[in-house]
């Protein structure tokens, strides 16, 4: 057996393998942290009033943004019978976003709203950072209302941008703390991980062939990598569990320490990071099986046809 179908590539996609697993986990419990929390609405919340909060509404008593949020395909998005802050929408469709801003604008004219009604309600705005960049949004659209209301969508989506790399580092310690608690909790040692599959080689086998079955449902991959069967459940408690007292060889304190800090690492890289290296393995493990007995391909050991017979009539000339 060659290395393509070697015991260290096995090995390393069993170790792979377990990090997407736990990768998956810590990623479902951020997400639970993140909606209890009102992290992804909080997150939209800020960013919306970094683009309304400096500019003086149409009426004198209320700020734009204020304004914003009392329009029905906002207040339509909230959730009802919560707070405020709570009731606040994780997302919002930028569509949605410049229909409303257009909206308050042109004061909800009734009939069809033209672009020249839409300039006109914006020079009408007291002065202020929305008035501002909507004018500049209105000398790239070459009096096209459509070509406007793209430009404020684009506006609005830049943001998100912004706002999504604020949501990235506001869960960047959450998700280091979920880490590393899930890897003290199921002690998942990479070190002691990779010794039990190197020297376990029915560990290593199952755990290989589930990491087979899930790259091969690249559309269910979370769904199928937790999918577990007796035999791997008792094979994956036997790599990510305390060990008992009577052990033999149990792990020096600091090599545990190190192993701790090894997965915590490899499962902040998220699960899309393992389950991308994991096909590449599996390409490379497939790729040194022997093809079956059915293909279609040449055989060279095929024997060449048997001679003619002596004293055979010769073939008759082919017409050209």
């Amino acid at each position: 057996m060659g290395f393509l179908n070697s015991t260290v590539l096995d090995w390393a996609i069993g170790i792979i393998f377990i990090y997407l697993l736990l990768a998956i986990i810590c990623t479902t419990i951020n997400e639970w942290i993140a909606g209890v929390f009102g992290i992804r609405s909080t997150n939209l919340a800020k960013a919306i009033s970094q683009l309304l909060d400096a500019q003086k509404g149409t009426d004198p008593t209320q700020t734009f943004l204020q304004e914003f949020y009392a329009h029905p395909l906002i207040t339509g998005m909230m959730a009802p019978g919560k707070s405020p802050d709570a009731a606040h929408p994780s997302y919002l469709p930028s569509r949605t976003f410049a229909a409303t801003i257009i909206d308050l604008v042109t004061h909800a004219k009734q009939g069809a709203v033209t672009f020249a009604d839409f300039q006109q309600g914006v020079q009408a705005l007291p002065p202020g950072d929305v008035r501002t960049a909507l004018l500049a949004l209105m000398r790239n659209a070459a009096g096209d209302l459509d070509r406007a209301q793209k430009n404020v969508e684009e506006w609005f989506d830049d943001t998100m941008e912004r706002a999504s790399g604020w949501y990235k580092r506001r869960t960047e310690l959450i998700t280091v703390c979920v880490a590393l608690l899930l890897v003290i909790g199921t002690n998942a040692d990479t070190i002691r991980i990779a010794r039990i599959l190197w020297t376990n080689n029915t560990d290593r086998a199952v755990i290989a062939e589930k990491a087979k079955a899930c790259a091969e449902n690249s559309a269910n991959m979370q769904s199928k990598c937790q999918e577990l069967n007796q035999n791997e459940s008792q094979t994956l408690r036997s790599v990510l569990s305390w060990p008992s007292e009577d052990e033999s060889n149990p792990e020096p304190w600091h090599l545990r320490l190190l192993g701790w800090f090894l997965s915590a690492v490899a499962i902040s890289l998220g699960a899309p990071f393992w389950f991308d290296l994991l096909n590449k393995l599996m390409n490379i493990r497939n790729a040194g099986k022997k093809p079956a007995k059915g293909d279609s391909q040449p055989d060279d050991r095929t024997p060449p046809p048997p001679p003619p017979a002596p004293n055979a009539a010769p073939s008759p000339p082919t017409a050209e």
